[in-house]
């Protein structure tokens, strides 16, 4: 057991410590049936009650000189919402009336400035709009251009390409006809310098078309789109220069139309200051509870909570814990932390009232080790764990009550179930002994989760089937032959050199 925590059977709210039937011939050993059934596993441990919600009334009001004029008797049982404490409010309701008369001064300034800037801003959006609607003319010239004009004169041209190509395919054909003529007599040598001066003229007509495309495509094309382009940047610097007059048109108007915004929201948040204050002179209870002065310093009078005392700015007042809502603090184990997690249901048992069980819930457990508790503990570690009580009971709980906590951190339905006693552990494998008919067989298993009574078994035992009770002393003694017949064996190795 670690830090006072154990992992248990469940029993009271959980259910019983389960009972195992086992044989009574005294022939052979104490054995039992091996059983399926549900595992539960239990964390069990203790701590204090405490409530879930404590409200602290502190002193809100500045200064150090407030003067307590009215107090809710210390014990007294207050409602949500009821006047726990007053404080004095002359000087402060003095402030309040001085101060409504600045902020509506303020506030007068305040729509003749912006009337001023709207005058401005107007003005200037005008110019910005003309700007703006000579760089949309211009970009749409420059795109008309790109893909319109020039797609248009291209294709002529590459149109008139063709038409040049075919006819200078139509001259090839007839120069060479023209040839073969020759060679038969039916052409003269003048018609086929004729052919040949027809194609050469063709080829000339279509090199200077070939050129025009040329020229479009790789000067005139970027010559143009430079020339509109520069149009647009020129639009778009306009559009800037209107935008940036505008910010200069109004910046004065602007600048005084701020200046009265920031010198009302001065005075009205100072108006707002002194309404603040005004209300924190009442504390109320935010929630139902017991009312309990904060007289930590017992041995200075002057620092007593009374009425006719002063206290400064935020110091505490009273305190109202709420006994309708309770939950339980305990510090878990390292080793055991893991089990852990929000929602689990647990068994809860006050000291004072030890025959009511209480249900309660897992409600948070922290992800860091308690450093204050390092050193009581002798440096284990634990982690705080809260467990919130589901239902109150109708004896009365106070905070600081120690209370011992079972919470149910697992259970397992329908798995294999065996006695610890029945299964023990040689050299991290674990072991089970199966008694026969023939006799009792030693068997590797494979064991899963455990609790002080029972253990999972996940593989090598069957339902049904009977196990020995004794496997820790069966273990220790079969596994001591067999070490010591390893070392009588004839070929094995002394472990110390035989002098010769």
């Amino acid at each position: 057991m670690l830090a006072g925590a154990a992992v248990v059977a469940g029993v009271g709210y959980f259910g019983l410590v389960p009972s195992w039937g086992g044989a009574s011939n005294p022939n052979k050993p104490l054995s039992v049936t091996v059983s399926r059934g549900t595992l539960r596993i239990v964390v069990t441990e203790r701590g204090n009650l405490e409530s879930v919600k404590t409200v602290d009334g502190i002193c809100e009001l500045g200064g150090y000189q407030n003067k307590i004029i009215q107090l809710t008797p210390e014990g007294n049982r207050v409602e949500k919402g009821d006047i726990v404490c007053r404080f004095d409010s002359a000087e402060i309701d003095k402030n309040i009336a001085q101060q409504e008369i600045k902020a509506k001064q303020a506030a007068s300034k305040i729509e003749t400035s912006r009337q001023e800037v709207e005058i401005a801003k107007n003005k200037g959006e005008s110019e910005i709009i003309a700007a703006t609607v000579e760089l949309q003319l211009g970009e749409l010239d420059l795109e008309m251009y790109q893909k319109g004009t020039y797609i248009f004169e291209t294709d002529e041209i590459k149109g008139d390409i063709g038409l040049k190509a075919k006819k200078v395919e139509e001259s090839k054909n007839k120069l060479e006809q023209f040839q073969n003529l020759l060679k038969k007599g039916f052409k003269s040598p003048s018609d086929v310098r004729a052919a040949q001066s027809e194609l050469d003229g063709d080829e000339l007509t279509l090199k200077g078309a070939k050129a025009k495309l040329m020229v479009k495509e790789k000067y005139e094309y970027k010559r143009k789109s430079t020339e509109y382009k520069s149009k647009v940047d020129q639009s778009r610097k306009k559009v800037a220069q209107a935008t940036a007059t505008e910010k200069a048109s109004v910046s004065k108007a602007d600048s005084e139309y701020e200046s009265a915004k920031a010198t009302h929201t001065i005075e009205d948040q100072q108006l707002k200051e002194y309404l603040n204050q005004k209300a924190k002179t009442i504390i109320k209870a935010d929630q139902s509870g017991i009312v309990a002065y904060a007289n930590e310093a017992w041995y200075d009078s002057s620092r007593q909570v009374r009425e006719g005392a002063t206290v400064y700015s935020r110091q505490k007042i009273f305190s109202l814990p709420d006994l309708s809502s309770m939950q339980v603090k305990v510090s878990i184990h390292e080793s055991l932390i893991k089990k852990i997690k929000p929602g689990q249901l647990a068994e809860i048992r006050v000291d004072a009232f030890p025959n009511v069980i209480i249900v309660g819930k897992v409600k948070t457990v922290s992800q860091l080790a308690d450093s204050n508790r390092g050193w009581m503990s002798g440096g284990v570690k634990e982690y705080s764990t809260v467990v919130a009580i589901e239902t109150m009971p109708k004896e009365e709980l106070r905070p600081g009550m120690t209370a011992e906590v079972k919470i149910l951190v697992g259970e397992l339905p329908s798995v294999v179930l065996v006695p610890v006693q029945a299964v023990a552990m040689h050299k991290g494998k674990f072991y089970a002994f199966v008694v026969t008919s023939t006799g009792v067989e030693r068997r590797e298993v494979k064991a899963g989760e455990t609790n002080e009574f029972q253990m999972q078994v996940l593989s090598g035992l069957k339902e049904g089937e009977t196990v020995a009770l004794d496997a820790r002393s069966r273990v220790d003694d079969e596994f001591k032959d067999e070490e010591k017949d390893e070392l009588t064996k004839p070929d094995s190795k002394p472990s110390i050199p035989v002098a010769k």
